[in-house]
């Protein structure tokens, strides 16, 4: 079965100038555009650091890593503290081929990257795993236990997300939530 074989036998791959982006679509532009043209360039100055999900030599999936902090009135209040903010890792962008989308390969690929973040965390400060995740992605977020900051007008952000799929709302996770699986 095709579906279980690819969740348990693809691989991550640092980006790099010889791999083959051109198959790779998910089919938001924006996320297409930022694999094919900027992420490996953004890499090389160090902003982030892109993986690629690789199935028998096919790129499925891709997620950007780059340093970020959050800051303490971004988050519940129920976290608060002395300190002003926090450090985090951002996923800058994590996108799935649209010829694998529907075989959870999405939460696949956040889940590994969330645990691995949190090794990370043991080794170097981090606290919290955040995202300015597209309006349409949200759900997925939420699925996979990120919280967002209270929206105050949802059919505002409504609209604005009908007229740009890039429009964005912040959300966090914080590292005691990931499990190690």
């Amino acid at each position: 079965m095709i579906n279980k074989d690819l969740i348990e036998n693809y691989h991550y791959e640092k980006l790099n100038k010889y791999h083959d982006l051109s198959k790779f679509s998910c089919c938001v532009k924006d996320l297409d555009e930022f694999l094919k043209e900027d992420a490996y360039n953004q890499q090389e100055k160090n902003l982030n650091v892109t993986y690629l999900a690789i199935y028998k030599d096919e790129v499925i999936g891709y997620v950007s890593l780059l340093t970020d902090k959050i800051k303490c009135k971004q988050i519940d209040k129920s976290i608060q503290s002395e300190y002003e903010s926090y450090p985090a890792i951002k996923i800058g962008r994590l996108a799935v081929n649209e010829k694998y989308k529907g075989l959870g390969l999405g939460n696949k690929i956040l889940a590994s990257i969330s645990e691995l973040i949190k090794e990370i965390s043991e080794e170097v400060g981090v606290s919290f795993i955040t995202v300015d995740a597209y309006c349409n992605a949200r759900k997925f977020y939420l699925k996979n236990s990120f919280k967002q900051k209270r929206i105050h007008n949802s059919e505002k952000l409504k609209r604005k997300s009908q007229r740009d799929e890039t429009t964005s709302i912040f959300m966090y996770k914080h590292i005691k939530k990931v499990k190690i699986t």
